[in-house]
């Protein structure tokens, strides 16, 4: 009986060790300072669009963040003209995150097995590209980043969480919706869209910080959507800020050795504890018509890139960070056996 004692709460400890020590990524919704609205971009890049998106945030002096995948409206791996507008927007001074590999809805990696290919393996393109490895993650349809009613959702939004964070990476939601994958030219309906948050009488730059979602890829939103959008929000007397200065996270987690060190930035704030209803959608579209998303949240939310590519630590210490983990919760496995073998 001894045995199958000990085995039973070894089980335990170990299952109790690994829930207290992985890191869960935080979740950010809004920014720190009322008052600031940042532009993020989903499903690109796009060659024949993304670049009128830089083109008219330089018109207006204002740095965005862009959510990338590797096979959506372009091809990471063999389209030079994809990787070099990826390049020309890091030059820039947007920021680069990850929108998984092939813009799949993390519920179905975890299915169906292919969640390192879908977060690992784009966080390695994204390091190949542009010598740093991004700190920022969109889920496609925002799944695994939602208070999820559904037990098996909310085991798997768990799931989610604990292995972006073992993995150096924040979750980037959003506050208000465009809407431009739906209503294209339309953008009486997208600014009707945004004030469902924006126009709201208890909302105001004074009290309220916004992130918003837009998609680069389509030429409704760069050429028309963007613009009217920016005009509208400055406007209402917000300021346009990189989402770094927004949630206080430096974009990157390392920099490769060609790269100046900088400072770690990583000292973030708490996930938001705003309100996270999904209400109406925010379809992103993929080349292979595969999937479209269903997003929202009712929280008031902020965007931030950064202006500066700053670093939050060396390679060396994101490729330990599962090491670290496992070595700390051997630690607490043994002290925990030895606890047991003197209890039975």
């Amino acid at each position: 009986m001894f045995p199958k004692i000990n085995l039973k709460f070894l089980i335990i400890t170990a299952l109790f060790a690994n829930s207290v020590i992985a890191d869960k990524a935080k979740i950010y919704r809004n920014c720190l300072k009322p008052g600031q609205f940042v532009l993020t971009f989903d499903d690109g890049p796009n060659p024949e669009t993304t670049p009128i998106a830089l083109d008219v945030l330089k018109k207006y002096n204002i740095k965005g963040t862009f959510f990338i995948n590797a096979h959506n409206w372009s091809d990471l791996e063999n389209d030079p003209t994809a990787i070099e507008t990826v390049k020309k927007t890091y030059a820039a001074g947007h920021d680069i995150g990850s929108h998984t590999y092939n813009h799949k809805d993390l519920f179905e990696a975890i299915e169906e097995g292919s969640m390192k290919e879908n977060v690992d393996d784009m966080t390695d393109k994204i390091e190949e590209i542009i010598g740093v490895k991004p700190a920022y993650f969109r889920p496609p349809c925002g799944n695994g980043a939602y208070n999820e009613s559904d037990p098996h959702k909310r085991e798997m939004s768990e799931m989610i969480q604990e292995y972006l964070g073992e993995r150096g990476y924040n979750i980037i939601m959003w506050g208000t919706d465009t809407m431009d994958w739906q209503y294209k030219e339309d953008v009486d309906s997208v600014i009707a869209t945004m004030n469902e948050q924006l126009a709201d009488p208890n909302v105001s730059p004074k009290t309220h910080s916004f992130i918003t979602l837009m998609h680069d890829v389509y030429p409704s939103t760069v050429n028309i959507v963007l613009p009217t959008v920016i005009e509208y929000v400055q406007s209402l007397g917000y300021e346009f800020v990189p989402l770094s200065e927004c949630i206080g996270v430096s974009p990157y987690q390392s920099i490769s050795n060609d790269k100046e060190n900088q400072n770690n930035l990583n000292n973030g704030e708490s996930n938001s504890t705003d309100e996270n209803n999904k209400n109406k959608s925010a379809g992103e579209t993929n080349t292979n018509n595969s999937t479209t998303t269903s997003n929202n949240t009712n929280s008031t939310s902020t965007i931030t890139n950064s202006s500066t590519k700053s670093t939050v630590s060396t390679n060396k210490e994101g490729d330990n960070t599962s090491n670290a983990i496992t070595i700390h919760s051997s630690i607490i496995l043994s002290v925990a056996i030895a606890v047991l073998s003197l209890l039975f």
